[in-house]
């Protein structure tokens, strides 16, 4: 596999565990109780978007560039643009958690879901012109 691939699936796996554990904060009464006085934070979506956007999209898009370019029977179309996918849905999946999180950071979220569209039109691109 090649180290982009091995970046997306390891950072979704470390997003999926971060998801979970705050899915778990949530669920206990002492935690959520605590995490709720947080003024303006908006947990629940903090912990979808770490699941989803963390988890799914990294974990989906790690398998498909390594297994689109071998059922394709040609490489990657660029292994640059795949590598900068990986740093843009990275930081973005983050910014967006880290917005959810701090109201006073909200920039963050809107900065953080311009750059998740970006970067997954990058690599969808990426993708499909190695299938064509």
């Amino acid at each position: 596999m090649s180290p982009t691939t091995i970046r997306f699936l390891k950072v979704g796996m470390a997003f999926f565990i971060l998801g979970t554990l705050l899915g778990t904060l949530l669920a206990v009464p002492f935690t959520r109780d605590f995490l709720y006085k947080v003024p303006g934070a908006q947990w629940r979506l903090a912990h979808t978007h770490l699941n989803l956007a963390g988890f799914v999209i990294m974990i989906i898009f790690g398998i498909a560039y390594h297994i689109l370019p071998r059922f394709a029977g040609k490489p990657l179309r660029s292994e640059a643009w795949a590598a900068a996918h990986f740093w843009i849905a990275s930081l973005s999946t983050a910014g967006m958690v880290v917005g959810f999180i701090v109201p006073a950071a909200a920039i963050l979220l809107w900065a953080g879901s311009v750059a998740q569209l970006f970067g997954i039109v990058l690599g969808v691109v990426n993708l499909w012109l190695t299938i064509r």
